[in-house]
């Protein structure tokens, strides 16, 4: 199907290196776009700050309680 849509059996050298240079560009352009994308994302994100002080006070076995 594809050869009936494009016939690269007359091709010259030129033709082919300006398609393979063509395809390269197109990948190069889809990977940049897919991680300019990923950069949004995270960039998007808020960032994870843990509250740890409730942890610490629900540790049982630690030091003794100082209240008198």
């Amino acid at each position: 199907m594809l050869s009936r849509l494009i016939d690269v059996s007359g091709w010259t050298a030129e033709q082919w290196l300006a398609a393979t240079i063509l395809v390269f560009v197109i990948v190069t352009l889809i990977v940049v776009a897919h991680r300019v994308s990923k950069v949004f994302k995270i960039a998007a994100q808020s960032s994870y700050r843990p509250n740890l002080r409730p942890l610490r006070r629900a540790k049982t076995g630690g030091k003794p309680n100082r209240e008198p």
